[in-house]
């Protein structure tokens, strides 16, 4: 027996030796010990592995898809008009998430937050004007007022501004004043440059363009938007010496805004109690009226009642007077819930039904919508489900702000910020270089994407064949253009390498195909991969693991074919023994090197 290597190895309680000679058939010395046991340890060391590690790299992997969806999100590119190498980007703290909405706008539709300003007054000294009544017209867009004061002797230029302030505060038109007092130029608005006492006259750039403000259609946005102020009868607008502040020129300025002690307040809202739609109302039949009050403006919402009229009806009639009744309010029937009144004597069931809504519509600084209804009405219950309503506030550099509704236009109208929600603590908001920005954000991905990788290859057969593919796909389909991006595979686990300073050229070069190579609605990269993370994350990692029953012992029959490969490879494995494996199992001692029985 020369030139035989003996091996040992227990088979339901039997020594077995395999002797292996050089002289045996090659399809023999490849199918049996080099595949078809191997084949089956492999397997049980798959299913060894599986047991104890598949469910925390689903775990991790998930981790890491959500991970990299949460940078990918992270990534925006700038919209505001201007070049790309002027452009910027507004960075808010994730903790600003939901809670404030950021944004940079665009060159063309600056609006200034104050649009005039008065010059400086001795608030204690008497006015210079004399004593008598005041007109002056104020503009925004094709909108105007005629608005008045009365001067009485002895007025203080501080009473006089106060004077001014009320009666534009008082308006229907979306014009705020308000009095400033500083010892030094800019130390309230840093453009504001009377010493002493001065108004200061503002529009929210939450008003945009309207029917009402814009008239005719062909006219501009900045005519639209335009405010002005003219005297009609006196000279107190010349007496106050407004001058208007100028638009900002150039993108928004690089720096930081910390944020502290936001409220973002809402309008008052009055909504009635739920009722079944298609009842009878249980309000008599006869003519009623709800007085409301809304800032300086104030009357009553009328309405009727028919015997035998439902819910439904009474309640649009309600809906459709208040709406018409002033510019100022709101309302509207809505859906609701209420108790059925079949009761089973186990729990109580809702059923459908309706109510109404009346809510104050774009109310000033201040301004609080106030019901009154008349006798017979307290079962609609408008009060009892009252939102008073509050102004928007929140702390910005140090300078508490207010405004309603709750937007803020910050660095002259070129970053506007919407509070959605409120915070006590101080958050920082940025305004950064878009390339630097874009760049960093590109590379946070990259190494967002060879995380995941890394995490999927160590255990890439315990998950679905191309399970990894479903990110290299959209990197490999578009090799060549994202390598001149500077985004280019290497290393033996095709991880991607981030060449910044390919990006960045390519930035200059064609910034709209850098755009579409990323940003594609169907084919950019981080389309691709956004859409193949949701799909993972909505589906769970482990169900693209491979099936558990795929994976038996060695000693088990074979599972079936996880795939058309492993079908096709099990049918070559059985023609292989039909041809080669002709041996007698029945005869231990066979010449040519058998299985040899060494049980005693």
């Amino acid at each position: 027996m020369e030139n035989q290597v003996v091996a040992e190895l227990t088979l339901d309680g039997t020594n077995l030796k395999v002797a292996e000679s050089t002289e045996k058939p090659d399809s023999l010395q490849r199918v049996f010990p080099g595949s078809y046991w191997e084949e089956r340890f492999s397997r049980a060391a798959l299913k060894n592995k599986y047991e104890l590690t598949a469910p925390s790299a689903a775990m991790e992997v998930q981790s890491k898809v959500k991970s990299l969806s949460e940078t990918l999100a992270s990534f925006r590119w700038p919209d505001q008009g201007f070049g790309l190498s002027s452009s910027r980007l507004v960075v808010n703290d994730p903790f600003l998430d939901n809670k404030i909405s950021a944004s940079l706008t665009n060159k063309d539709n600056f609006q200034r937050y104050y649009r005039y300003y008065s010059r400086g007054f001795s608030g204690e000294a008497e006015t210079s004007l004399d004593a008598g009544t005041y007109k002056f017209d104020m503009a925004l867009g094709s909108s105007s007022r005629h608005l008045e004061v009365d001067v009485s002797e002895g007025m203080t230029n501080d009473e006089l501004l106060e004077a001014v302030r009320d009666a534009v505060n008082d308006s229907s038109l979306p014009v705020q004043a308000r009095i400033f007092k500083q010892n030094a130029v800019g130390s309230n608005p840093d453009d504001l440059l009377g010493i002493g006492s001065a108004l200061a006259f503002s529009v929210n750039t939450a008003y945009v363009v309207t029917e009402e403000n814009r008239g005719d259609s062909t006219q501009d946005l900045e005519s639209a938007n335009k405010l002005s102020f003219s005297d009609s009868s006196g000279h107190l607008i010349s007496n106050l010496k407004l001058y208007a502040t100028g638009k900002p020129i150039g993108p928004a300025e690089e720096g930081l805004y910390n944020l502290s002690g936001a409220f973002a307040g809402g309008p008052s809202q009055f909504l009635s109690k739920s009722f079944d739609a298609n009842a009878t109302t249980s309000i008599a039949a006869g003519d009623y009226s709800i007085d409301y009050n809304i800032g300086a403006e104030s009357g009553s919402i009328d309405f009727y009642v028919e015997a035998g009229d439902d819910w439904d009806t009474v309640l649009t009639r309600i809906a459709n007077s208040a709406a018409s009744t002033s510019d100022k309010i709101n309302a509207e029937v809505v859906d609701a819930r209420l108790v059925s009144p079949v009761y089973t004597g186990d729990d109580y069931y809702l059923i459908d039904g309706k109510a109404v809504s009346i809510t104050a519509v774009n109310p000033k600084i201040g301004e609080r919508l106030e019901l009154e209804p008349g006798s017979g009405l307290e079962v609609l219950g408008l009060n009892a489900t009252a939102h008073p309503g509050a102004d928007a506030q929140m702390t910005i550099n140090g300078y508490r702000e207010v405004r309603a509704p709750g937007e803020f236009a910050l660095d002259h109208g070129r970053v506007t910020v919407e509070l959605d929600g409120n915070f006590g603590e101080s958050l920082p908001l940025r305004v950064v270089d878009a390339v630097t920005e874009m760049e960093k954000n590109v590379g946070l991905v990259t190494d967002g994407y060879n995380d995941l990788r890394k995490a999927i290859l160590p255990a890439a057969d315990l998950f679905r064949e191309g399970f990894a593919d479903l990110w290299r796909d959209p990197v490999s389909d578009n090799e060549t253009d994202l390598e001149w991006m500077g985004l280019k595979e290497a290393e033996e686990d095709k991880l991607l390498w981030f060449d910044s300073d390919a990006f960045y050229d390519a930035l200059l070069a064609d910034p709209a195909k850098v755009r579409e190579l990323l940003e594609d609605e169907d084919d950019g990269l981080f389309t691709r991969w956004q859409d193949v993370n949701d799909k993972v994350i909505e589906n769970t990692v482990s169900s693209y693991l491979i099936p558990e029953t795929s994976l038996p012992g060695p000693w088990l029959p074979e599972p079936s074919p996880r795939t058309e490969l492993e079908l096709e490879v099990k049918r070559e494995l059985v023609d292989t023994f039909e041809d080669s494996f002709d041996f007698d199992f029945d005869d231990p001692a066979d010449d040519n090197g058998r299985l040899v029985s060494t049980k005693g």
